[in-house]
C-alpha cells in the first residue's frame, strides 16, 4: 500500500517543482545540446553524417500493419517506431521490422500503462494491467503460449520467436531476460510512494536503464547487421569489461538524456515523479528546479565524457590487433561503429520526434515554436 506520509511529502515537492516550472516556461529556455556539449565535443557536429534507414517508409508501413492486426497500434505510434530506423540505420531490413514489431508493442504498453500514466488508471484498469504485464513479464524460455491469451501476449511472443530463430542462443538468452525484465518493473506505478520510499539517484539511474529497454536496445546493435561478438575471445583479450562498460554508458546516456526530453510530459503534464529531474528534486528539495535541471544535465554530459573516452581507447586497441585478429577485430569494428550510431540516434531522434514537442517546452530542441524567452546560459 503506498506510504500516505511520503505520498504527502512528494506531492508537496511535485506542486513546488510544478509551479517554477510555470515560471520558468514563461521566462526562459534551455538548450539541451549545450548542456551535454563538454570542450570541443557538440552533438549537432558529431551527428552531422547520420541518416536514417534508407527502407524506412517501407518498414514504417509493414510495422504499422502489423500493430494493427494485433490491436496494438496507437496513432501516435508512427512518432515513436523511427526510433529504431534511427538507431539501426545499417540493420536488414527483415532483422529491422523484428526490432520494430517489439516497439510498436513495447511503446503501445509504454502510453497505456507506462510508469507515467499507470497511477492515472482506474482500479480496475490497473488490476488489468498488472494481469497482463505478470503474464508478459514472466520469462519462459520456450515461449509458451495459451490459444486464448489476448493478441497483445500472442504478438509479444510471435515477436519473440522472430528473435529467437534469427539469432545464437546464448544472444537471445540474455536478450530475452533483459527484455521481460524490462516488461515487469516499467508496466507499474514507479512513483515514490508507491515503491514506499524515495530511490537514491544512483538506485533511480539503475532502474531507470531497464525501465527504458536501452539495456537491450544496445543488444539490437549486433542483432540489426546479424554479427554476434565472441565474448570468449573478447574475456582472453581482458576487453569484456571495458566493453561492458561502455554497452552500459551508451544505454545510460540514451535513458537519462530522455528524462530531460520528457520531463515535461511525464512530470509537469502526468505528475509522475520516476524521472531523474523529480528523483534528484526529492533527494534534494531545497534545489531549485533551474539547479536540479543543471544537476540532472551534468549527469548526461558525463556520460558523454566517458563514452567518448572509451570508444577511443578500445578503437586504439583494434588497430593493435587487426594484423594477427582480422576477422574478430572487423566485427568489433562494425559493433563499434554501431554503438555510435545508437549515440547520435539517441539523440537526433529525440529532437527529430514529435512525441515530445509543444509550444510551451522549456526545450528549445522540443519548442513547436520558439516564443520570445530568455535564454538559460
Amino acid at each position: 500500500m503506498p506510504n500516505k506520509s511520503l505520498k504527502i511529502s512528494t506531492s508537496s515537492i511535485l506542486e513546488k517543482v510544478q509551479n517554477e516550472y510555470a515560471f520558468l516556461s514563461r521566462t526562459t529556455t534551455f538548450s539541451l545540446q549545450e548542456l551535454f556539449n563538454h570542450g570541443s565535443f557538440r552533438l549537432d557536429e558529431y551527428c552531422r553524417e547520420f541518416t536514417p534507414h534508407p527502407q524506412s517508409d517501407e518498414l514504417r508501413k509493414v510495422a504499422k500493419e502489423f500493430g494493427e492486426a494485433y490491436g496494438v497500434w496507437l496513432d501516435n505510434a508512427k512518432h515513436h517506431i523511427t526510433c529504431a530506423l534511427f538507431l539501426y540505420p545499417t540493420a536488414e531490413p527483415q532483422r529491422m521490422l523484428t526490432m520494430m514489431k517489439n516497439l510498436t508493442i513495447d511503446f503501445y504498453l509504454n502510453d497505456v500503462m507506462g510508469r507515467d500514466v499507470f497511477h492515472l488508471l482506474p482500479p480496475e484498469k490497473q488490476k488489468e494491467a498488472k494481469q497482463i504485464i505478470q503474464r508478459m513479464g514472466k520469462y519462459d524460455s520456450q515461449l509458451h503460449i495459451s490459444p486464448l491469451a489476448p493478441d497483445m501476449e500472442k504478438a509479444n511472443t510471435e515477436v519473440l520467436r522472430d528473435f529467437r530463430d534469427s539469432a545464437p542462443a546464448a544472444w537471445f538468452e540474455k536478450f530475452h531476460r533483459l527484455y521481460t525484465y524490462h516488461i515487469a518493473i516499467t508496466h507499474r506505478d514507479n512513483n515514490a510512494s508507491s515503491l514506499g520510499r524515495i530511490p537514491s539517484v544512483e538506485e533511480y539511474v539503475d532502474m531507470r536503464c531497464h525501465l527504458s529497454g536501452m539495456h537491450h536496445i544496445v543488444l539490437w546493435v549486433e542483432y540489426g547487421d546479424g554479427l554476434f561478438l565472441d565474448w570468449t575471445w573478447l574475456r582472453a583479450m581482458q576487453l569484456d569489461q571495458e566493453l561492458e562498460r561502455l554497452h552500459w554508458v551508451t544505454a545510460a546516456f540514451g535513458a537519462l538524456s530522455n528524462d530531460l526530453f520528457s520531463f515535461e510530459k511525464e512530470v509537469i503534464q502526468n505528475g509522475a515523479d520516476s524521472n531523474l529531474l523529480m528523483v534528484i528534486a526529492l533527494n534534494e528539495p531545497d534545489l531549485s528546479l533551474f539547479q536540479v535541471i543543471y544537476r540532472a544535465a551534468a549527469m548526461v554530459r558525463e556520460l558523454l565524457i566517458e563514452y567518448v573516452s572509451l570508444l577511443e581507447h578500445i578503437r586504439q586497441q583494434c588497430k593493435a590487433w587487426m594484423d594477427h585478429y582480422p576477422e574478430r577485430v572487423s566485427t568489433l569494428e562494425i559493433h563499434l561503429n554501431g554503438l555510435e550510431r545508437g549515440v547520435q540516434a539517441s539523440w537526433m531522434w529525440q529532437v527529430y520526434t514529435q512525441r515530445y514537442k509543444q509550444a510551451q517546452s522549456i526545450w528549445e530542441e522540443t519548442q513547436i515554436a520558439t516564443p520570445a524567452k530568455v535564454r538559460a546560459v
